[in-house]
């Protein structure tokens, strides 16, 4: 920051150091007492070690609802330093004395309270904390715009640091809108108790979705299509069902095309390597028939972080983002409670009925070679192929039937999670040209899903890239300096 001090007199000159220092004292003081409030909490069991030490009995620990116990302090911390970093502009540029921290200060008052005015009314703020906190973040705006607009008439590389208040002024505005009035959208409409030692919270916060069965949340028509899981080496998704496991679980075979938004990724037969501990969960929001998003929210499986690590994805607005993630997903390791087994005949070409699913045997063919199976010249290993018509794609189901050593008879049934069906090939039946099948049903794959609704975050991400292009400015004329010099 410039200052022409062959302009002040000394007497001037040594206030306005003394200005400045005092603020630039004042905010650091304010910054250090916030991480010192904030880190004090999470030091607690060191605390009571030392305490130990030297004979005193400490028992001190966090609070039960941490969140709440910490922001209502933070939140006075944002207020303070707002209100010092609104004011303490004036005092830097302009070596204010009483009557002129009057006169300068005046219209930014007014107009502030004037917005403030406006912003409670229509967004209905009534806390008094958050009505402090919108106060003193519309005055840091407010003011820093005044300096901004007299530095603009001095020089405009001295605006750096006003730039960045006023996106710090943002940002307080975006965070108490989207957490201080977040709301969850994915009320329980389905008329289940999901699992009565859950609680009620989340039987009441959660929405149960079956696998291609549509439900109406927040003024969306929602439907969950299933497992997906990301490539390696290429961008999108595939489905669970579309491949094959192999015995290294960070490579799959493709059962067919695997196309992703238009592209083809892969093609029949390819080997496609996976991040097994990530599973997609993909979720439809219509409007009017119309697709309005395809959300992807992340099951990780991380056992350094407890386990299931849950990630959400996001459908963002103009003026409010929905925030999606997983709740509790099916336990792929559960046992499965298969129906009764009903038995088919099938030949070649013949629609037959699964589940309510039209099906038909497009192919049996013989196989050399299956993983984890020795094969000898005298086995025989057959695989059928069955294409299933789903609600919106197509399935194949593809079980084995083996014969070694000519009498023993092995089995290897194929499974089609999304539509809850196990086809088995029971027998070959060459005289007449057919083949037997076992079907076993189950229920549908099921997810159950969290949504929030965040109104205004918008204006969190537009007060982080105020502030960030603030700092550049101010960083671009500090390396000018520093280079003149």
């Amino acid at each position: 920051m410039i200052i022409r001090w062959k302009h002040i007199p000394s007497s001037e000159k040594e206030v306005s150091i003394y200005s400045r220092e005092f603020w630039i004292f004042l905010g650091a003081t304010t910054l250090c007492l916030m991480g010192f409030q904030v880190l004090i909490p999470t030091s607690y069991p060191v605390i009571n070690k030392i305490a130990g030490l030297v004979g005193i009995n400490s028992n001190l620990a966090p609070p039960g609802n941490q969140i709440e116990a910490y922001s209502k302090f933070q939140l006075w911390f944002g207020v303070a330093v707002a209100l010092i970093s609104g004011t303490g502009q004036f005092f830097w540029w302009k070596k204010l004395d009483t009557e002129g921290l009057k006169k300068q200060l005046l219209p930014p008052i007014l107009i502030t309270l004037i917005l403030f005015a406006l912003i409670i009314a229509i967004g209905k703020v009534y806390k008094p904390a958050y009505l402090c906190l919108v106060l003193a973040s519309t005055y840091i705006i407010v003011s820093n715009a005044f300096v901004i607009g007299s530095l603009i008439k001095l020089n405009p590389k001295l605006s750096g640091g006003a730039v960045a208040h006023i996106g710090i002024g943002l940002m307080l505005l975006g965070v108490l809108a989207s957490a201080g009035y977040s709301k969850v959208v994915s009320l329980n409409n389905t008329g289940l108790l999901y699992a009565k030692e859950a609680g009620t919270e989340f039987n009441r916060d959660n929405l149960l979705l079956f696998i291609n069965e549509t439900r109406t949340m927040a003024g969306y028509d929602i439907e969950y299509l299933g497992e997906r899981i990301e490539p390696t080496k290429k961008n999108g998704f595939i489905k669970k069902s579309d491949v094959v496991l192999t015995n290294d679980p960070f490579k799959v075979v493709a059962k067919k095309e695997l196309i992703y938004k238009g592209n083809t990724l892969f093609s029949a037969n390819d080997t496609v390597e996976i991040n097994p501990e990530n599973t997609y969960y993909e979720i439809e929001l219509r409007k009017n028939g119309k697709l309005e998003a395809s959300l992807f929210p992340r099951i990780q499986i991380n056992e350094s972080m407890g386990g299931r690590v849950a990630s959400p994805d996001i459908k963002r607005n103009m003026f409010s983002d929905l925030y999606t993630h997983v709740s509790a997903p099916m336990d792929p390791e559960a046992e499965v409670d298969w129906g009764k087994t009903e038995e088919l005949k099938i030949t070649y070409g013949k629609d037959f009925f699964v589940n309510d699913y039209v099906a038909q045997l497009e192919e049996v063919k013989r196989l050399e070679q299956i993983d984890g199976i020795e094969l000898s010249k005298e086995d025989v290993a057959v695989q059928a192929r069955i294409k299933i018509q789903g609600e919106h794609d197509i399935y194949y189901a593809e079980p084995i039937f083996i014969i070694k050593d000519r009498s023993q008879v092995g089995r290897i049934p194929s499974e089609v999670n999304d539509l809850g069906i196990k086809l088995t090939l029971l027998n070959i039946h060459p005289e007449t040209n057919e083949f037997s099948f076992a079907v076993n049903q189950r229920q549908k794959d099921w997810v159950i899903i969290k949504t929030l609704e965040k109104p205004m975050i918008n204006v969190l991400w537009l007060g982080t890239g105020v502030l960030m292009i603030g700092f550049c400015l101010a960083m671009i004329r500090r390396f000018k300096e520093f280079n003149t010099k």
